[in-house]
């Protein structure tokens, strides 16, 4: 039996969502996270490794969960209480299962949120992306597609699946900051998937005829893929369609008339044509037809970036048509400037604006 002064270690693994293990409790509808019950915090031996000292006292009686990672980022929850720790880690857990399997019995809590930064984007992910993912996901059951992730891109795919399991398994990440990074990463696929489903509905695309599994098609979707993302057959003839559009492995990074390194990956290309291969359409010497760079941050967060990416992408591909889709409002003043250098900006593009007519005239003229 534990004395009125007991103690327990609780060890975390830092190491994101691939080898990941961080502890929570139960307080109320929030998920608490263990540092805040520490009466002393030692770094362990190796240096991904926390130490947690809490009194037992504390937490005593209080469901307690652990949201693990493995290696290749396959997320387990496992629940238990505070008396159970030995060594650092639970001894035994009333269950310890996927997360996907077990991620009900967490509905009703959320994580507690210091970062007012955070709450905002979280709030937006629910009012604004989650529209986009179920559009996304009617858009796919539609056109009878499947989206296939991979890479860097593979997270996406949980987000798409269920919302909530993807909230679950970001927001374990103890840090703020860390899930500040993981989210706007997330909701840039999300706005790019958003923009290009958006994007094939504005050319009337019939059907999907690449990338085929058993002869059902798919997108393609992994950050500077070596083959297209998908090819759809329109009133316009085929045209072939990038996500994240790198021309070559080598063409990554490059040097420009700036100074840093600007990175070339344009994220939606399309072209006239059936083009299997990137090195396919990259070979064939033609122009790219349309060329859109997409941004769901607010104005400020990417203005630099007019300079050191965006007319960049308009010296390097010449597109016959170069789109810049915002999610948010941009000021007058910059529209006009982007459009006398034959760049046209969209702004306020979600679900349910008007902009999205506005979209479509330019894509068909």
């Amino acid at each position: 039996m534990f004395g009125a002064f007991r103690t327990v270690k609780v060890v975390e693994e830092r190491r994101g969502t691939r080898g990941g293990h961080y502890v929570y409790v139960v307080e109320g509808n929030e998920l608490i996270h263990i540092s805040e019950y520490a009466i002393r915090i030692f770094s362990g031996k190796y240096r991904d490794r926390v130490v947690y000292e809490v009194s037992v006292e504390k937490v005593r009686g209080e469901i307690v969960y652990c949201f693990s990672f493995s290696r290749s980022g396959s997320a387990f929850l496992g629940k238990c209480r505070i008396e159970d720790f030995q060594n650092g880690l639970p001894r035994k857990y009333e269950f310890y299962e996927p997360l996907r399997d077990k991620f009900h019995e967490l509905r009703g809590l959320r994580f507690r949120i210091k970062d007012p930064i955070l709450k905002e984007l979280v709030s937006e992910f629910y009012q604004v992306f989650v529209p986009m993912i179920k559009e996304i996901k009617d858009y796919g059951r539609r056109m009878g597609i499947e989206y296939s992730f991979m890479g860097y891109a593979k997270r996406a795919e949980e987000v798409l699946e269920d919302p909530d399991l993807y909230y679950f398994a970001f927001m374990s990440l103890p840090s703020d900051v860390s899930r500040r990074r993981s989210l706007k990463n997330t909701r840039k696929w999300i706005y790019e998937l958003w923009m290009l489903k958006t994007v094939c509905e504005c050319l009337q695309v019939s059907k999907f005829t690449y990338p085929l599994y058993k002869g059902k098609p798919y997108w393609w979707i992994e950050q500077g893929s070596d083959i297209s993302t998908c090819i759809g057959e329109t009133p316009l003839g085929d045209l072939t369609f990038w996500l994240e559009f790198q021309p070559s492995k080598r063409a990554h990074m490059v040097g420009m008339l700036v100074r840093r390194r600007v990175t070339i990956r344009p994220d939606i290309v399309i072209a006239k044509g059936h083009f299997e291969k990137t090195a396919d359409f990259v070979n064939s010497g033609k122009a790219i037809d349309v060329l859109i760079e997409c941004k769901e941050d607010p104005f400020d967060e990417w203005k630099g970036e007019i300079g050191s990416q965006i007319l960049q992408y308009k010296e390097i591909f010449k597109p016959r048509i170069f789109i810049v889709a915002s999610l948010r409002s941009v000021p007058i003043s910059v529209k006009r400037y982007l459009q006398s250098l034959g760049i046209e900006v969209v702004d306020n593009l979600r679900p349910g604006k008007g902009s999205i007519g506005t979209l479509c005239n330019l894509l068909c003229r």
